[in-house]
């Protein structure tokens, strides 16, 4: 290979990393409550019905009579009922959810997201069967929302497998509730790449300061809260350490110091 393959080769690697860690989520289409095999069968009467009615309106010959021609309407007339009511029956009323690096959200129109470490708790709710999800949305209003199992049951494993990881301390369910809940399928929603996650313009988890340059800020890889370089504690509240964190600062503090330093020795 040669030198300028290398340097370009080199760069791109640079850059990638630069960009920060791969940020990705899946989304996830509400399933009808309703019996599927309900639903199936109810199409398959349907269409069969329909297809019969309109073959015997403009093809059969038994149906010419004046007598008999309003029985292909009848048909036809039935097939759309139970059409309808296999459209009604295998719909949901219930909004798509996202659920990966950037936190949680939902899709009623514009997406409503709730990221990782503004969510306060996450609960179970027997008697409904749903998850509740407490905390704030990315404008700082307070939000809790129900995912109900029997439209949302592979988004349930997701959420609790990515709250289980980033914020354990936030989960309040019980391990005996989470064991017969769904897991997380491998191939469950639609995986979607997530653009790095963008910082200037955030405030410091601490000081509530606005970032407005990019390396001054040190991101919680777990949660995601942003912090400012100068004031990154020893442990996120999500409970992630951060001390590698607050090694780059002293690193970079220290490279400083030793340029000064050099600069000030030639001069």
């Amino acid at each position: 290979m040669s030198d300028q393959a290398e340097k370009t080769v080199s760069k791109k690697k640079k850059a990638k990393k630069d960009r920060g860690p791969a940020r990705s989520e899946r989304r996830f289409a509400a399933q009808s409550a309703n019996n599927p095999w309900l639903v199936r069968l109810l199409g398959v009467i349907g269409a069969s019905t329909l297809g019969a009615g309109l073959y015997a309106y403009f093809y059969g010959e038994s149906f010419k009579k004046p007598t008999e021609a309003v029985l292909p309407l009848y048909m036809v007339a039935f097939a759309a009922v139970v059409l309808g009511i296999t459209i009604w029956l295998g719909t949901t009323s219930e909004a798509p959810l996202r659920v990966g690096s950037a936190g949680l959200a939902m899709e009623r129109g514009d997406v409503r997201r709730m990221p990782w470490w503004s969510i306060s708790r996450i609960s179970w709710e027997a008697g409904n069967l749903a998850l509740v999800v407490a905390g704030k949305d990315e404008s700082g209003s307070d939000w809790t929302f129900k995912v109900p199992l029997k439209a949302h049951g592979e988004a349930i494993g997701w959420i609790l497998k990515e709250a289980l990881d980033r914020i354990p301390k936030f989960v309040d369910i019980g391990d005996n509730v989470i064991d017969e809940l769904p897991g997380a399928g491998t191939h469950a929603g639609t995986k979607i790449e997530l653009e790095p996650l963008q910082v200037v313009g955030k405030r410091d988890a601490i000081s509530g300061k606005t970032i407005s340059y990019e390396p001054d800020a040190r991101v919680c890889v777990r949660c995601e809260r942003v912090y400012a370089k100068s004031s990154v504690p020893k442990k996120c509240k999500c409970g992630a350490s951060l001390l590698a964190l607050r090694g780059e600062n002293e690193e970079a503090s220290e490279r400083d110091e030793g340029e000064t330093g050099e600069g000030e020795a030639s001069a």
